[in-house]
């Protein structure tokens, strides 16, 4: 098999252990489990554990073989995809990466799963012959890698990480934001998901968000927020004036930034990935948020992998903007929250449950 990809040079956050990587496979296809297969265990630092035709095979599995990361099909006969990951988050929380199709249907119950506890969806790799290979298949091996890392334990709020909102007399040093700006990865579909639930249908700021993700799955990501929210939810194009109770989505493969033309606050899209090692960019987002609003901008950091976002926020900060992000306890992935925090970036550590009523006391 052509292009093997060591691990290393593939995502620098996925820090390996000595060991491979063990992945348990869960697909009903015998010629889509071979050709997982196939590709996985051509990648150097790691194997396939096992095969799972359902996800009652899967879920036995997991118990069993204890693997590092499960590769999950959605559609299966029997149990699918997403019952299978709510019932290994329930009974033996291990990483799940979604594998999917991109059948609307498909897209719906991938988000489905995110929600149930997956932590990322990605395209299933098409034929070696197609010019797209290439790319999806490292997507995939990279994804499966970084996830493994992620530790999945329940736990309770420890009273030292509790949330610090604001109080009354701390607000009233603060002027009024003109935007919110959201970053969010691994485990970010579904805090985003609840956080834009619990917000108003007439909340008067407009809302950017960057959700790193394949850009293939981000009209789906769209459409599927924007059946858990009151709030207008849409793909941002660029030069898009951006309104109040609408949530502008980054392309997956585009910066989403924002200027101020002819008055008015509009999605500015940026093509060339430049310097940051993703693309769409949390920090760039920020720091535009940063250079436009000001005091008047307010940054988010969400649940993710990584320290993405951690520069932007300290810019938002250093501007005098309002700064939180979501605390350790309500994350699925610590690690962009946690960053933000010893960058000195963050205000406010927040549970993702008081995030919106603390957005609410911020914004009025």
């Amino acid at each position: 098999m052509g292009g093997i990809i060591p691990l290393f040079e593939m995502n620098s956050d996925a820090s390996l252990t000595n060991g491979e990587i063990r992945v348990l496979l869960a697909d009903d296809s015998p010629t889509i489990r071979r050709h997982l297969a196939t590709m996985i265990n051509a990648t150097p630092g790691m194997t396939v554990i096992g095969e799972a035709r359902d996800g009652a095979e899967a879920l036995a599995l997991v118990r069993q073989l204890q693997p590092d990361v499960v590769s999950m099909d959605i559609r299966m006969p029997g149990m699918d995809g997403l019952q299978a990951t709510r019932l290994i988050m329930e009974q033996r929380p291990t990483p799940v990466v979604v594998v999917s199709g991109l059948l609307t249907s498909e897209v719906e119950l991938s988000f489905r799963a995110i929600q149930a506890g997956a932590l990322a969806v990605v395209e299933k790799p098409p034929d070696r012959r197609s010019p797209a290979f290439e790319e999806k298949y490292r997507r995939l091996v990279t994804t499966l890698a970084a996830m493994s890392q992620v530790s999945l334990v329940a736990r309770r709020i420890p009273l030292a990480e509790q949330s610090t909102l604001p109080t009354t007399g701390m607000l009233r040093s603060w002027q009024t934001p003109e935007v919110v700006a959201i970053g969010a990865s691994a485990g970010g579909p579904s805090a985003l998901s609840r956080l834009l639930g619990a917000l108003p249908a007439e909340f008067p700021l407009p809302l950017v968000a960057v959700q790193h993700m394949p850009a293939e799955f981000i009209y789906g990501l769209a459409r599927w927020l924007d059946k858990s929210t009151s709030l207008g939810v849409c793909v941002a194009h660029d030069g898009q004036v951006l309104k109040a109770g609408v949530v502008h989505l980054s392309p997956g493969d585009a910066h989403l930034t924002i200027e101020r033309r002819n008055g008015a606050l509009r999605a500015k899209l940026v093509m060339e990935r430049g310097e940051y090692r993703y693309q769409p960019a949390v920090d760039m987002l920020f720091e535009s948020v940063a250079r436009v609003c000001g005091a008047r901008s307010m940054g988010i950091v969400l649940t993710g992998m990584g320290d993405d976002g951690a520069h932007g926020l300290k810019a938002i900060r250093d501007a005098g903007g309002h700064t939180l992000a979501q605390d350790r306890a309500s994350s699925t992935v610590f690690g962009m929250p946690s960053a933000a925090i010893e960058a000195g970036a963050v205000q406010y550590v927040v549970s993702l449950t008081n995030i919106p009523s603390t957005l609410l006391k911020l914004v009025r």
